[in-house]
């Protein structure tokens, strides 16, 4: 069986972020954080006073994801 084990590159803290921050957890510009945004606006709502809410950014999170590494595309089950 092939298993994927994928590893955060930093801890991260579910919180209110601004677009920048999330930008910059995330790994990606500004610009794609409002485009990948505005695409689930209608389900998450828009930000409130620049800042996504903690429910927004856990939608936004499992919707696009963060920066991982995958260590080892054939770990095998130890029996």
């Amino acid at each position: 069986m092939s298993t994927k084990v994928i590893v955060l590159e930093k801890p991260f803290n579910l919180k209110p972020y601004s677009r920048k921050e999330l930008a910059g957890i995330m790994q990606i510009s500004e610009y794609i954080l409002k485009k990948w945004a505005e695409k689930i606006e209608p389900s998450i709502g828009n930000p409130v006073a620049g800042m996504y809410s903690t429910i927004q950014v856990k939608s936004i999170i499992e919707k696009y994801g963060l920066p991982a590494q995958v260590v080892n595309n054939n770990l095998q089950n130890a029996a």
